[in-house]
């Protein structure tokens, strides 16, 4: 009977871990696809439609800022459910 109640103990553990394990990976893909998309929102549409597009898709942007020799690329930093995420887009 001890052996039974263990190894239910054991599967228990294993299968929570695994749970938590996979909404992490949930959330840090999330926040790519958000920080992706917010990213070419900004090249396109400016920092407004950023900061809608991060919102429609869960995510709270950290930063925006333009980089580059002539500031043509934008770096978008953003987080959803504590998982952050930076993009790259350029719109040439």
């Amino acid at each position: 009977m001890f052996a039974f109640l263990s190894t239910s103990l054991l599967c228990i553990c294993l299968l929570q871990g695994l749970g938590t394990n996979a909404h992490k990976q949930t959330a840090l893909l999330r926040a790519q696809i958000a920080a992706d998309a917010a990213a070419l929102a900004a090249v396109n549409g400016g920092e407004a439609a950023a900061r809608n597009l991060a919102d429609r898709n869960g995510a709270t942007i950290l930063t925006i800022r333009r980089v580059g020799t002539n500031a043509d690329v934008v770096e978008v930093t953003v987080e959803v459910d504590g998982m952050p995420a930076r993009a790259f887009a350029t719109g040439t």
